[in-house]
């Protein structure tokens, strides 16, 4: 497809832009981008439609490298946070309520049922290219069994598992509280497990970027796992898979 001269870049990625044109989101990927992982992409939300996680719908272009998508108008949670900060140093108040409404995005998610959803499971594709980043078969073994280990203990449910602030959209100008809306996007990892592997893999992305974002993390939204009997022992499980998977996205 061809765009008019209208459009306007709202988001740029190592592998995509985003642009809005004519009300619509178009996601332009780069042409060596594989089209099969395009396609499952859209298979993605489509599932992710069908258990009332997301309203936002895809759709086919004429380009398969093109993805058109519903538009949310609205901002980051990050960047409502971020705006708080600079508006007034030192009150964390708002901090805290959007922390909170991570631990009730969460909490959304692993409520969906998961019967008639087509969404890959985590150990179907956990270990895919760890070998490529330099593991060993022991030690890819080691991880798969930690996944059928606590997936045989714990109920599984959708897990995110890319879920932090960039993810989670926000109508613009409304104060952080509990009757909040929100909308949480991109869901290409989306996968069948125990919900501990998508606190663990949050864990990991805050432990990365931000050392005061993962402490604040821990006080407000790890307790939820705690009281559900989460031992600090799987946890700590969970966390070696998930830094595993993050090195291998890191590496290309």
């Amino acid at each position: 497809m061809t765009f008019d001269g209208t459009e306007k870049i709202i988001g740029r990625g190592a592998q995509a832009e985003v642009f809005l044109y004519h009300d619509f989101a178009y996601k332009v990927y780069k042409q060596t981008y594989p089209a099969e992982w395009i396609d499952f992409e859209k298979h993605q939300q489509r599932e992710i439609n069908k258990a009332g996680l997301c309203p936002v719908k895809y759709y086919d272009t004429d380009d398969p490298h093109i993805i058109k998508m519903d538009f949310v108008d609205g901002e980051m949670l990050e960047t409502k946070i971020n705006r708080y900060i600079q508006e007034k140093p030192g009150d964390i108040s708002e901090i805290i309520e959007g922390y909170k409404l991570l631990g009730r995005a969460f909490n959304f998610v692993h409520s969906a049922e998961i019967q008639e959803l087509k969404i890959p499971h985590l150990r179907d594709t956990a270990t895919m290219g760890l070998k490529e980043v330099g593991m060993s078969d022991d030690e890819v073994q080691k991880l798969l069994s930690i996944i059928n280990r606590l997936s045989a203990k714990m109920k599984e449910c959708v897990c995110h598992l890319d879920m932090h602030f960039l993810n989670i959209m926000l109508p613009r100008e409304k104060p952080l509280s509990a009757e909040t809306e929100y909308t949480i996007i991109d869901w290409m990892n989306a996968r069948i497990a125990p919900a501990i592997f998508d606190y663990a893999r949050t864990y990991v992305i805050l432990d990365e970027f931000s050392k005061e974002a993962l402490e604040i993390y821990k006080q407000i939204v790890l307790p939820d796992i705690w009281a559900n009997g989460v031992s600090e022992e799987d946890f700590a499980d969970a966390i070696e898979v998930c830094t595993a998977i993050r090195k291998r996205e890191k590496a290309g």
